[in-house]
């Protein structure tokens, strides 16, 4: 809740500081309506004249102030503008001066009316100068289209508002009719070039402001031709209401610059929506507007219609519709091209959806067509593989039994014929009989290798030092008899693990470590089983023969050996169902040894 009070009381601060110089500007027109309507004339000079000053005065304070708070690209523009500010402000000093304290009636034109020129002249070049109206767009049939309808505009204020009234009146001069024609000119050129600055550029964020000065330009430009008007026909009060129309002029000025220093202290939201809104409300308001502004200006100066200004109005109003027919057959032209354009873009895209869609069905019955011949593949390959495995399980199963009966009926004939057979067939029962014997041990071996994937596993948790005690306990009696020293280091532990296929890949190891140190003098086995980061590793080391690495990859191969079978008989299947055993575990093996220096082979479990 306080929160939210704190985040009310600053919107409402900041709606006041926003507001606060248009309250104190209306407070100030308030009291100068007032002290007109009760001062006598005399007095009426006075006022008048002090308040032009100070609100001259308050406005290029204002426009100072802005310059120094706004963006760098906006300060040299706000500074222009400070100086038509201040350049008027000079003006009303010379005809304070001249007309208060030296009680002069002011000529025409005189050193003041060059001040009051600078102020017009200095407006349009800060316009010039923001960034909004340096982003150049490329020049197209629409700008001079909006130049031409301006200009048709200014015309006919010039011809109807100065020119003819001018040349009706006998004691005009001919230098006192150009430098009120160009005077003219500069007056509602201010204005006319304002508005179509606002018609042209985009604006965004200083849309309000451009806005305020536009208005504040409408003003000046009305109230110069009321007083021009009044001047001319001698009708000038110094109660007129045109008299608070300057401060008007310099309270929406000022307005402008506050309001500016105010935006740029603050982060705006995105108003490219906003800009193109105020972009179509523009389009269609400004050609009204203009004809608005002529019809205005004729119906002020009807009192000096002569033939000749009504065909010269005529003709300027006929060109004036001219202009913006053509205009607005260019944008028709234009929106037509880039409605046709999205109708094209509209019409790929259809064609591009239409395309993806049946890719994406091409696809999808590739995809189907494809995972449908893989499924067929696999089941194949399956099926293939079983029967494989079948075969390979079942030769080998039924090859024990004949081997059997060549081992038996060897030694049953070895029996019979003792004293009958000579060395050398001695000698040849028995390498029948070794023969039987070994094909026995490899057809053992081949099935515990194929036993691996025809049995299903079976996780359990497992403690190690138990599983490890297992293990080697039919090997102790080795152990004690070779003095083989034996070291068992296993730290306490439970895995989730299938302990056949551990128990298997472990006893191959040790059976390894016990026929590779044979022949070695004292010889050494270790079992190790540490915990390690996401899993176990367990180590079977011995000091046996070793062997070089570089044949790493091949030892852990079906059949592959490095010694011959009367060195160290051995079927060449123990370290390949290692490697099969421990994968289907999850896990891996691999080992490190140098020859005549033993090895170490190691387990990896995943945790």
């Amino acid at each position: 809740m306080a929160a939210e009070a704190d985040k009310l009381n600053t919107e409402i601060e900041t709606t006041r500081s926003r507001w606060a110089l248009a309250y104190a500007w209306l407070s100030g027109l308030i009291v100068y309506a007032v002290a007109i309507y009760l001062a006598s004339n005399d007095v009426q000079v006075w006022i008048n004249d002090l308040a032009w000053t100070l609100a001259a005065a308050a406005a290029a304070y204002c426009c100072f102030r802005a310059a120094r708070h706004v963006e760098p690209e906006r300060r040299r523009a706000w500074l222009w503008v400070t100086a038509a500010c201040a350049s008027w402000l000079l003006g009303q000093l010379h005809w304070n001066y001249v007309h208060l304290i030296l009680k002069v009636q002011q000529p025409f034109p005189s050193l003041n009316q060059i001040f009051y020129t600078g102020f017009a002249i200095f407006i349009m070049i800060g316009v010039m100068q923001l960034p909004e109206a340096r982003q150049r767009e490329p020049f197209t049939l629409k700008h001079a289209g909006n130049l031409g309808l301006v200009t048709c505009c200014l015309a006919v204020t010039v011809v109807l508002g100065m020119l003819e009234p001018a040349l009706q009146n006998p004691t005009v001069t001919a230098a006192f009719l150009w430098l009120g024609i160009a005077h003219t000119v500069l007056v509602a050129g201010t204005f006319l070039f304002t508005l179509s600055a606002l018609w042209t550029f985009r604006w965004g964020s200083a849309w309000t402001p451009m806005l305020l000065m536009v208005i504040g330009t409408c003003i000046y430009a009305v109230s110069n031709f009321a007083y021009a008007h009044s001047l001319l026909t001698d009708s000038y009060l110094p109660d007129d209401v045109v008299n608070a129309s300057w401060l008007l002029m310099f309270g929406l000025v000022a307005g402008a610059a506050h309001e500016q220093a105010w935006l740029s202290k603050r982060e705006q939201d995105d108003i490219k929506h906003k800009t193109q809104v105020r972009e179509r409300w523009l389009e269609a308001v400004m050609p009204a507007l203009l004809i608005v502004i002529m019809i205005a200006v004729a119906l002020s100066s009807s009192a000096t219609f002569t033939p000749r200004v009504i065909w010269l109005s005529a003709t300027i109003f006929i060109l004036f519709a001219v202009i913006l027919g053509a205009r607005e057959a260019w944008i028709q032209r234009e929106s037509q091209q880039l409605t046709d354009q999205l109708l094209s873009a509209n019409q790929q895209l259809q064609d591009a959806n239409l395309e993806l869609r049946h890719s994406e069905q091409r696809f999808r019955e590739l995809t189907t067509a494809l995972e449908h011949r893989v499924g067929e593949r696999t089941t194949e390959l399956k099926r293939a593989y079983e029967e494989l495995e079948g075969f390979s399980y079942a030769v080998a199963h039924d090859l024990k039994a004949p081997l059997r009966a060549i081992n038996g009926f060897a030694h049953l004939f070895e029996q019979e014929m003792q004293g009958e057979l000579t060395d050398r067939a001695r000698e040849h029962l028995s390498r029948i009989r070794n023969g039987s014997l070994k094909m026995s041990t490899l057809i053992d071996d081949l099935l515990s290798y194929s036993h691996i994937d025809r049995r299903g596993m079976q996780a359990s948790v497992v403690s190690l030092p138990s599983l490890v005690d297992q293990v080697l306990s039919p090997y102790q009696d080795e152990i004690q008899r070779r003095s083989i020293m034996m070291t068992v280091v296993v730290e306490p532990m439970t895995v989730r693990v299938d302990a056949s296929g551990l128990s298997q890949a472990l006893r191959n190891l040790v059976e390894n470590a016990l026929k590779y140190t044979r022949d070695t003098k004292s010889p050494r086995i270790a079992v190790v089983c540490r915990r390690k980061e996401g899993g176990v590793l367990l180590a079977v080391t011995d000091n046996g023969i070793g062997f070089d690495m570089q044949y790493h990859d091949h030892i852990f191969k079906l059949f592959q050996r490095l010694h011959r079978d009367d060195q160290y008989p051995g079927t060449g299947i123990g370290l390949a169902l290692v490697r099969k055993a421990i994968e289907r575990l999850g896990g891996k093996v691999w080992a490190q040894s140098k020859p005549n220096e033993g090895s170490t082979f190691t387990i990896e479990l995943p945790g």
